[in-house]
């Protein structure tokens, strides 16, 4: 392993040539939906690459014998999910809504059962999160790169990512703090195996990740990498060196922040947006009281809430989405989907804990990952707490890498 983790393109190239044909194919998956070259040269838009990629990984997934199928309870708790949103959307306000949205959420549970069943070697994991990271950074660098670019001038659009679900900017930037999370700890692991230029290069890379968060204009992500600050500092205890390191950068990306940007915390909770959120809160919990059970119906938030309010609610007078995760689960799946989705959160944190107390005290590796995977889990929730993302890809491909560490960390294995 030592050879891979000193990132040596043709070690690098020969542990990726010996892999399955199943494991290739899901990282080619992956390139489809996070690169999205489909999306950004529309001559390569002839195919769907993305469920056809997925659909090839399932079918030699099943006849990989090296691919497992690791028992434990978060898988038991996705399954119970998948069947809540099955449900749901039956008894829906509005099935058709429900129906014409099956592919996303199917694409995302296929997606963890696939990553945590065939990434089930150290080897595969190494590779698996090298590759997912690098097709990150092309976000990364690019929304880095943009806002230098303008001066770390505010703009009201903030920044925009790939085409799909990263496109808008409160999207974009959740998807930068899992990334920075995830590439700082991977960094900070493997540092001792590289050169001081080649360490600080990819130190570099790994923190485009939060100067894209902070070029994006996007409150919730905002506080969202504030809190990550705040938990790292935590977890640092003596750590006296790292903590100063982390005041510093604090301090210099909090003074990179726009005018613009700052007075939009200074309004904060009294401007038209803050004001507007706050009218969907309130009108998402009475539906959460009015459905209980299983709510108005996988994606029924908007069907529902036009035939509710014709003419609107809050100051502007609009409907738009819930703009709250747990809202979005309790008024669309009920309280049972909030409860579990609640179940997969806690057990997601656990899963890691447990991954720290069973390895070895040299395995940084796994060991700095499972932290960086819960400081992008933390990230999620709290700017999930201002936008609807319940149904894109950031929490089930994080519990899917958690698992996956969980697993490769239980049983210990280092190659095929």
């Amino acid at each position: 392993m030592n050879e891979l983790y000193a990132l040596r393109i043709q070690v690098l190239w020969l542990a990726i040539k010996r892999q399955p044909i199943s494991f290739k194919f899901l990282c080619v998956y992956f390139f489809f939906e996070y690169v999205r070259p489909q999306s950004l040269y529309p001559a390569l838009d002839i195919l769907p690459w993305s469920q056809s990629f997925l659909m090839l990984t399932i079918f030699f997934a099943v006849v990989d014998r090296t691919v497992s199928w690791p028992s434990n309870t978060m898988n038991k708790l996705l399954i119970l999910f998948t069947v809540i949103l099955i449900v749901s959307g039956i008894f829906a306000f509005y099935p058709q809504a429900s129906w014409g949205y099956r592919n996303t959420m199917l694409s995302w549970i296929l997606a963890y059962f696939l990553v945590v069943s065939i990434v089930n070697t150290k080897e595969r994991l190494f590779l698996f999160v090298l590759i997912y990271l690098l097709f990150n950074l092309k976000m990364g660098q690019h929304g880095a790169i943009e806002w230098i670019r303008r001066g770390f001038t505010f703009e009201k659009y903030g920044l925009s990512g790939a085409p799909g679900p990263f496109r808008n900017s409160g999207e974009y930037a959740i998807q930068m703090l899992i990334f920075g999370s995830l590439a700082i700890s991977f960094v900070l692991s493997l540092r001792v195996y590289w050169g001081r230029y080649k360490t600080w290069i990819l130190f570099a890379a790994a923190f485009t990740g939060y100067v894209t968060v902070m070029g994006a204009s996007s409150r919730g992500s905002q506080i969202a990498l504030a809190v990550i600050g705040i938990w790292v500092l935590l977890k640092l205890k003596n750590g006296l060196k790292g903590a100063i390191a982390l005041v510093v950068l604090g301090g210099l990306l909090y003074n990179l922040l726009p005018d613009e940007q700052m007075q939009r915390f200074t309004n904060m909770g009294e401007d038209q947006t803050s004001l507007q959120r706050v009218a969907y809160w309130e009108a998402g919990i009475k539906v959460i009281k009015d459905y209980p059970v299983l709510g108005v119906g996988y994606n029924n938030w908007m069907p529902y809430m036009t035939n509710l309010y014709p003419e609107g609610i809050g100051v502007l007078n609009k409907i738009e989405l819930s703009h709250n995760i747990f809202i979005q689960a309790g008024s669309e799946l009920g309280l049972f989907g909030l409860f579990i989705f609640l179940m997969m959160v806690i057990v997601a944190f656990k899963m890691n804990a447990k991954t720290r107390s069973i390895i070895t005290e040299d395995d940084k590796f796994t060991l700095y990952l499972s932290y960086g995977l819960d400081a992008g889990l933390i990230g999620f929730l709290v700017a999930g707490s201002f936008v609807t993302v319940l149904y894109y890809p950031f929490f089930w491909i994080q519990i899917a890498m958690i698992a996956m560490l969980n697993n490769v960390a239980s049983t210990r294995k280092l190659f095929e």
